[in-house]
């Protein structure tokens, strides 16, 4: 199967560092992220580059063991990192400021792994998912961080 692509983007009320850093860090996953059960082994460092977790999430019923490895690591105007299990791909964030606002933007880029799995998820149906997950992402990004906002003024 080819790599699918994902290409979404969203203005956030919030700074960019503020925006970078939600991103940064894996134990948010489940706030943002629709679908994710669990954030397990996080293994962060100073600098990022090759620290790992791993995303357990359900889609059309099946669950998906995926284990990230962070691959760039410049706040607060990108962050990246790749992502091996059920699917396999990349993750790419642009940050850009705007004010106090942050134009938000995430490349996906995947394909799935093959095995059981490949046979057991129509790829079609898997793509409009995770169209719509990455969509709802970033509507929850926007909420999350807003929210977050208000409350420090």
């Amino acid at each position: 199967m080819a790599m699918s692509e994902i290409h979404k983007n969203a203005t956030i009320d919030a700074p960019a560092d503020k925006v970078y850093e939600f991103v940064d860090n894996p134990e948010n996953f489940p706030q943002y992220v629709p679908n994710v059960e669990r954030v397990e082994d996080i293994k962060r460092s100073e600098g990022r580059i090759g620290d790992s977790f791993r995303v357990v999430y359900k889609v059309m019923g099946v669950t998906f063991d995926e284990k990230f490895t962070v691959t760039e690591h410049q706040p607060p105007h990108k962050a990246g990192s790749r992502f091996e299990g059920g699917m396999k791909g990349t993750f790419d964030w642009t940050f850009e400021p705007q004010g106090q606002q942050t134009k938000t933007t995430v490349v996906v880029r995947y394909e799935l792994a093959g095995g059981a799995l490949g046979k057991a998820v129509d790829a079609l149906v898997l793509e409009r998912t995770n169209e719509k997950t990455i969509e709802g992402m970033l509507q929850n990004m926007r909420r999350v961080l807003a929210r977050e906002g208000s409350r420090k003024s």
